[in-house]
């Protein structure tokens, strides 16, 4: 997959983030460049060093002077663009959560079956989280310890999950799932890829698409059968 270079919303690659941070900083004093420029060049910063502090050493150290020292970047302009880490945490969960959502969409448009949508809806997720370790940690490991909006943020991202699943029903099933039954399958796969994550073992996330797959089948073809219950 390409390198996203979308440096408005903080979306980047691991490789395309690292030489991001690690790069040359725009130009200090006269410069001429616009503020917009200067603007989102800071926030992308800021998000990308979120991403690489959290995942590597955890929400709570990440501290405001920190962030913002790995962003190359002063403790003032860190609170010109966030009200305070909490903020900075939501912002880039968001913008990464909505690109894995995002991804998935694509990835099942033109789909032919019920397997078809779902595997490659499944495969965009872990094939994304699987390119970058440190987005995935953030994700799916660390939102669990920010607080309560960060849970009530990746419960709702969550829930767009499950109305992919729900949709895809409709399409190819012709028929509605039981309540719960898509955010039960959601919560399902989110509990397999974070005990994956936690045990450092994001990398060998594509291998479960198939079993994944065959889980949500099971699930969701007797769930729409008339003939069932």
């Amino acid at each position: 997959m390409a390198q996203r270079e979308e440096i408005g919303t903080g979306l980047l690659g691991p490789e395309a983030r690292l030489d991001l941070l690690d790069g040359a900083r725009l130009p200090t004093g006269r410069h001429g460049l616009p503020r917009e420029v200067i603007v989102e060049n800071q926030r992308a910063r800021l998000m990308g060093a979120m991403v690489e502090v959290v995942s590597t050493h955890g929400f709570p150290i990440a501290v405001v002077e920190r962030i913002a020292s790995r962003a190359g970047v002063s403790r003032r302009t860190f609170y010109e663009q966030f009200s305070g880490r909490e903020e900075a945490f939501h912002r880039t969960y968001d913008a990464e959560a909505g690109r894995l959502f995002d991804d998935a969409v694509r990835a099942a448009a033109g789909a032919r079956d019920l397997a078809e949508a779902v595997g490659k809806g499944l495969g965009a997720v872990l094939g994304g989280l699987a390119r970058d370790p440190a987005v995935a940690k953030l994700l799916i490991v660390e939102v669990l310890i920010v607080g309560p909006e960060a849970l009530e943020r990746r419960d709702a991202h969550m829930q767009r999950f499950a109305v992919l699943l729900e949709d895809a029903a409709i399409t190819f099933l012709g028929a509605p799932l039981p309540r719960l039954t898509a955010e039960g399958l959601v919560g399902a796969i989110y509990d397999v890829i974070y005990k994956r994550v936690l045990a450092g073992e994001t990398e060998d996330l594509e291998e479960l698409r198939d079993d994944l797959l065959a889980f949500c089948l099971m699930q969701l073809r007797p769930s729409t059968d008339p003939g069932v219950g």
